[in-house]
């Protein structure tokens, strides 16, 4: 290698690895402003019978509802991953590959529907079921994207059908 190259080389690997620290420093910045958020409700042993059997598909994250791009850095709710949603008669178990699984029980859950866009993944129209729930004073959206579409109507309409009726 030419002494230029390796001077080229390595100023490219000093300003990717600025650029990475920059971005693990506002990450944590969001953890630390995140940090009253008390954990999810834990999965109960017994979450009843299951009324929506398992749905293969991805869990994409979680964001606040006031934003599809501010995701939730606290307790894993913003880690995407491989995962089962169930419908149970007490409420929603996502089961996650590599992170805590993710109980939202029907008392915190807002709503359910279809959404386009969430925790900055847009994958078109009506493409990821969208749950809206409830912790520590503040409304959040999870999304999951199922590997068939075709479910989101019973999945919708099973959760719908257990929600509050101020949330329905």
């Amino acid at each position: 290698m030419t002494r230029d190259r390796l001077l080229l080389t390595l100023a490219t690997l000093a300003f990717a690895s600025i650029g990475y620290l920059l971005m693990l420093k506002g990450w944590r910045g969001r953890q630390r402003r995140q940090g009253d958020l008390p954990p999810p409700p834990a999965v109960p042993e017994d979450p009843g019978p299951v009324l929506v059997g398992a749905v293969a598909g991805l869990f994409v994250g979680t964001t606040s509802d006031q934003s599809w791009l501010d995701r939730i850095a606290v307790h894993g709710l913003s880690d995407r991953s491989a995962g089962w949603l169930t419908v149970h008669g007490s409420g929603v178990v996502i089961e996650r590959e590599g992170v805590p699984d993710l109980y939202l029980p029907y008392d915190v859950l807002v709503q359910v529907g279809t959404a386009d866009a969430v925790a900055g993944r847009m994958v078109g129209r009506d493409g990821l079921l969208a749950l809206s729930w409830r912790l520590g004073g503040r409304t959040l959206i999870s999304g999951f994207r199922a590997d068939d579409h075709g479910v989101y109507p019973r999945v919708v309409d099973a959760v719908r059908a257990h929600l509050p009726l101020e949330a329905a």
